[in-house]
């Protein structure tokens, strides 16, 4: 099946590392022009280079760029505009969960998840939406998790601006529409990304990877008895920045191997 994203500029805030590196190659993979920004230079750098396997590096802008600053998400997102002369894509995966139940979350941490699960999309989108506009229409992609519609109690601070991030993306779909731009949320279960990867180190370095998280999905229930893996969800992502999901807004797809249970 053509996707249709053969030139197609796709912009990935995040895509230095886990879901949103996966997704920037296989967006390179269909041909499209890709733009990743993150905050340590080092981790672009170590993604630039892996990128290069999948195309060549005029296909591939980058910038390093903190989400949570309006001043360098405008400024990412008009250079690759600059840089590509378009934008069509625009995809928020830039994310960091915060573990805690409410008493022991800080104002502090608050105020980051606030800032990183919605102002950073709140800036990327108007940032990217003049381009869109330009384009005649565009796609808008939003990752967000399975606890925006079922909290636990153990990550209050991250469920809560999740939620938030949910309905947001709704109201943008019924406001964009009219200007042929789609807004769709991507919701994840546990998927085996660079953050768990980074708990496993620290919680059980002596562990096999295999069986660690063979050992997580069967703690956590999940139906499908086992993790996801970013290819996975990089696939849905894909799949609503393409010409089938024309008619597909305000939708969210779950990729959590039938673990989310809310309707």
């Amino acid at each position: 099946m053509d996707l249709g994203l053969k030139n197609k500029v796709a912009i990935v805030m995040g895509g230095t590392s886990g879901v949103g590196l996966k997704t920037a190659e296989m967006f390179l993979q269909e041909g499209a022009r890709v733009a990743i920004c993150g905050r340590d230079q080092q981790r672009m750098e170590n993604a630039c280079k892996h990128l290069e396997q999948f195309a060549s590096a005029d296909q591939v802008f980058a910038k390093t760029c903190d989400v949570t600053s309006k001043e360098d998400v405008h400024s990412f997102i008009d250079g690759t505009a600059e840089h590509f002369g378009a934008v069509d894509i625009l995809v928020n995966a830039a994310g960091q969960s915060v573990m805690g139940y409410f008493f022991d979350i800080t104002d502090e941490q608050w105020r980051q998840q606030i800032d990183l699960k919605y102002f950073a999309i709140i800036h990327a989108v108007r940032a990217a939406y003049p381009h869109l506009l330009k384009q005649g229409g565009g796609r808008i992609i939003n990752i967000n998790a399975t606890l925006a519609k079922e909290p636990e109690r153990h990550m209050v601070a991250t469920a809560a601006t999740r939620a938030g991030l949910l309905n947001l993306s709704k109201t943008l779909s019924q406001e964009l529409a009219p200007h042929n731009i789609t807004v769709n949320s991507v919701s994840l279960g546990l998927i085996a990304t660079d953050q768990w990867e980074r708990r496993r180190l620290k919680n059980a370095p002596e562990m096999d990877p295999a069986e660690y998280y063979n050992d997580l999905a069967k703690k956590r229930n999940i139906p499908m008895g086992r993790v996801g893996q970013p290819e996975e969800v990089a696939s849905a992502i894909l799949f609503l920045a393409s010409a089938q999901a024309s008619y597909v807004s305000g939708s969210t797809i779950e990729v959590a191997g039938a673990l989310g249970k809310a309707l």
